[in-house]
């Protein structure tokens, strides 16, 4: 067995504090990460690890070699990017997470575009609205669209997608336009699942912030299912402009409360903090800073007429 390998799965096995948590992040069963530590064990001649039904802990011995794989693993890293980071060529895999509306819809075209472009790259794309830690998970980078980015990554942001509550003309005209957004409390409000957000709906203006409670028959954690949901006419819903500007532009979806500021959301790419940077890496992060217009705090998607 690879002894490089087998430090790995003792690295996740100690960070995950599971061999079934370890084996999700290398993307190998649970049965071969014990193979691995043990094939460790029997060649150091020393058990690294107490294991029991509900506890796992390193032995002495099992706690200094953790701590050498450890700084290895690291260096190992670093030497591959320093390797990468002389190439002028991008190759290699390219590991991303992108947030599940906006990484089909709009990223997608650029992933298909950039594979083209670099052809030596195999790009490994995880579509996901789950955040994931990209240093443990082995992930290059990430899409994440948020309005409150708290990251020690490096973080560019590439645009802004404002907030707009709209609704069908069906809905409109079976249940009337709400004026105010106190008048949303007399509509069915189809909310995004976010324990952040608490189903809370915030319109602001003129300094004076209306906090409305969305509750209505339908909560998902995918935007797509809610606007789906709007189209057929059942009911309000709040979506970044993204995803909702064709619906918009064509009429099949009203903005409603355009007078009111609903928000926005930042698009970010993030990246772990590098010395050297590979090529794969910064040809794609080249590849996207300016795609959505040359100001990240404008909304490149959909304008308020």
């Amino acid at each position: 067995m690879d002894k490089f390998t087998c430090m790995q799965a003792l690295v996740r096995v100690v960070e995950s504090g599971s061999f079934a948590e370890a084996a999700r992040r290398m993307g190998v069963s649970a049965p071969m990460v014990t193979k691995y530590i043990s094939h460790l064990e029997q060649s150091l001649g020393s058990r690294l690890l107490n294991r029991s039904t509900h506890s796992l802990s390193l032995t002495d011995s099992g706690h200094a070699y953790y701590q050498r794989c450890v700084q290895l693993l690291e260096d190992l890293d670093e030497a591959e990017a320093i390797a990468g980071a002389q190439s002028s060529t991008p190759r290699g895999s390219l590991r991303m997470s992108v947030s599940t509306d906006f990484g089909v819809n709009h990223l997608g075209p650029v992933l298909l575009e950039y594979s083209r472009e670099y052809p030596d790259v195999r790009i490994d794309v995880s579509v996901s609205n789950h955040l994931v830690d990209l240093i443990e998970e082995g992930f290059d980078l990430a899409v994440r669209i948020t309005n409150q980015l708290r990251t020690n990554l490096v973080a560019r942001k590439l645009a802004t997608s404002n907030l707009v509550v709209c609704a069908a003309p069906a809905y409109l005209e079976a249940h009337g336009t709400p004026q105010i957004p106190e008048n949303l409390v007399h509509h069915n409000c189809l909310a995004f699942s976010d324990p952040t957000l608490a189903g809370e709906w915030r319109l602001s203006k003129e300094g004076r912030v209306s906090v409305v409670k969305a509750a209505g028959s339908l909560r998902a954690s995918s935007n797509e299912l809610l606007k789906l949901a709007a189209l057929q006419g059942q009911g309000v819903v709040l979506q970044p402009t993204f995803n909702v500007s064709d619906e918009l532009r064509t009429g099949r979806l009203v903005p409603l409360l355009t007078d009111y500021d609903a928000g926005a959301l930042g698009i970010f790419i993030v990246y772990p903090h590098r010395k050297h940077q590979t090529a794969k890496v910064r040809s794609f992060i080249d590849t996207l800073v300016g795609r959505w217009g040359e100001n990240s705090d404008e909304d490149p998607f959909w304008k308020k007429q």
